[in-house]
Order: structure tokens, then C-alpha cells, then sequence
């Protein structure tokens, strides 16, 4: 008969539990529900127990595929005997708790709570429940001009640290969507577990144009504008840029012309330098000798002594005396 409504594992796994639930005095067995929350914030993992005595000795875990707290009820009192930071037991007569805080994206997982007797001996399960908890994140959206070339323009919706990773993003202009087929997608997965997805979209001009983004983490779709002064002042920017780099290209031709002016005076110095000290000094002729004695031959020179009348000048010339 069981078999027969069995559709799945699960299913059968399920009814079998439920009917075993009902045998062996107190014990319980439930399925496991489901609860979300958002990263950073608390959950509650019940753990369903109504002791049947005072006397009874009792341990309470929470587990995952490890134990994270541990706990042991002697004599009225709880005992803690190993428990993680942020994890809280609150204990109560008839549903005893664990508050899990602080939760990221890496705690997503199924939680149990095992509730044991162990006095009076033989141990027994008690209870087990399963909660799995799903963490989500909302992603920060921002819409931004990040160039511009040849008469185009690229802008981007930028959505950062959300999970799970299905998220819708869309661009909009005056209200309506754009095609997608001009929009191109990069998906990053972040060292924390959650994703970012770049939409980048090549428009003639970036005027009146919005990023439309969907996710189950929001209550509603997020729709942010893109501010027509982000394209003049990024134009802006460029105009800047260009003139820096235009007065810094101006300022090293002028320190290289400089410097070639200063090494041509040097070269040129040094050049006049050296043809000074090759040519006689200002005032001061040199006379061939071979002029200096045609001259002396063609001059006649008169003498004082006697009758005065030319007398030709001819190189004195020494003899020597023999020894």
C-alpha cells in the first residue's frame, strides 16, 4: 500500500519517518523546512523536545556535515560543551532553539537539531528536525560612462555581491528595453561566494538611458538612471588628459632644443678656440724670405759717406777665418 503512493525516494523517505514517529514512546521526526535570510543577519533552528521527566539527561547538537554546538542537560542545568562564536542556545520547556548569527553566503546549508537521551541508559534519539537555511544578497547596483571613441559611447550597470546567481539586468532608454544583442555581458564569482555582472552597452550617445535589475533578494526591480553629466564630465576628463599630455610633450621639445643649442655654442666655441691659435697675432706680419730678398735687391740704399749716390745692398755674408 506504501509503495504504491511512493512517486519518489524523498517521498517514500518522508512517509516512513512519519509513520515511525509514532512508534517508540516520545521519539520525533520531521521534515526539513526552509527559511531565508539575508547575509549578515540571524536564524532560529527549533529544536521540537517536551521531556517526560526532570531525571532524564539529555544532549542537544546542531549539526551540519559537522557539529557546531553541543550540549548536555544534567540535574535541571545546560552545560555547554563545545559551541562556535556566533551561535546561541536558548533553552525553553517544550521548543529549544539555536540562534545562528551573522550569516554569509558560505553558511547556506541544511541544519539539524539532534536532541539524545543518554540517562537513564540505553541512549535513544530523541529528535531530529532539519531547517535549511538559504542565505541571499542583494546585489549594489551602480550605472556609470567608462569611454568613449570615434563618435561612441560605452556605458556600464555594474551589479556587485549578490546570490544566488540568478539576476535579470536590462538596459532601458526613455522607458523602453534595449535590445540585448547590443549589450555584452562579463560574470565574476567573488572570493566570498557571491557574483558580479558587468553589462556593457556601445551607444551613439549616452543621454536618457537607465539599468533595469531584478533579483530574489529585492522586494522589487531596482531601476538606476544614468546622470547626463557623467558623459561631460568624462569628456571633460579626456579634454584634460589630452591637454596634460600636450603640455608635456611641448615642455621636452623645448629641454631638447635647449640642450641642442648649448652643444652647438660649446662646439663652436671650441672651434674658434683652435683657429685662434693657428693665425699670428693682431699687428705682427711675417715676411717671406724669398720676397725679403727680391726687395732688398730692387731697393737701393744710400750711403752717408762720400759722394751720395745709390749703392746697392747685398746680404753681408761671413766668412769664417781657418783656425
Amino acid at each position: 500500500m506504501i509503495s504504491s503512493k511512493c512517486n519518489s525516494v524523498t517521498t517514500c523517505a518522508l512517509m516512513l519517518m512519519s509513520l515511525f514517529s509514532v512508534i517508540g514512546g516520545h521519539s520525533e521526526f520531521s521534515g526539513t523546512s526552509v527559511q531565508t535570510v539575508h547575509r549578515g543577519k540571524s536564524v532560529n533552528i527549533s529544536c521540537k523536545y517536551k521531556p517526560s521527566s526532570d531525571t532524564e539527561n539529555v544532549t542537544v547538537e546542531l549539526k551540519t556535515n559537522n557539529t557546531l554546538c553541543s550540549l548536555m542537560k544534567s540535574n535541571s542545568s545546560w552545560i555547554n560543551q563545545s559551541c562556535i562564536d556566533h551561535i546561541r542556545f536558548i533553552p525553553k520547556t517544550e521548543e529549544m532553539s539555536f540562534e545562528v548569527s551573522k550569516l554569509q553566503i558560505n553558511d547556506t546549508g541544511t541544519y539539524k537539531c539532534v536532541v539524545t537521551r543518554i540517562i537513564p541508559p540505553p541512549s535513544e534519539l530523541l529528535s531530529e528536525e532539519g531547517t535549511f537555511v538559504q542565505v541571499i544578497a542583494h546585489p549594489k547596483v551602480s550605472v556609470s560612462h567608462v569611454r568613449a571613441s570615434d563618435g561612441f559611447h560605452t556605458i556600464l550597470c555594474l551589479s556587485e555581491g549578490f546570490y544566488p546567481s540568478a539576476l535579470e539586468q536590462v538596459w532601458m532608454r526613455n522607458g523602453g528595453f534595449q535590445n540585448v544583442s547590443l549589450t555584452y555581458n562579463i560574470n565574476k564569482t567573488n572570493p566570498d561566494g557571491s557574483f558580479t555582472l558587468h553589462s556593457y552597452l556601445n551607444v551613439s550617445d549616452c543621454t536618457n538611458y537607465s539599468c533595469w535589475v531584478n533579483h530574489s533578494s529585492l522586494s522589487q526591480p531596482m531601476i538606476l538612471h544614468l546622470p547626463p553629466a557623467d558623459c561631460y564630465e568624462n569628456r571633460g576628463a579626456r579634454s584634460s588628459k589630452y591637454q596634460s599630455i600636450t603640455t608635456w610633450m611641448a615642455l621636452v621639445t623645448c629641454v631638447l632644443l635647449i640642450l641642442a643649442i648649448l652643444i652647438l655654442t660649446v662646439v663652436c666655441e671650441r672651434l674658434r678656440r683652435a683657429r685662434s691659435q693657428s693665425v699670428p697675432p693682431v699687428g705682427m706680419s711675417v715676411t717671406p724670405e724669398s720676397f725679403l730678398h727680391d726687395h732688398l735687391h730692387s731697393e737701393a740704399l744710400y750711403s752717408t759717406l762720400g759722394d751720395h749716390h745709390a749703392v746697392p745692398c747685398s746680404p753681408v755674408r761671413v766668412h769664417s777665418s781657418p783656425q
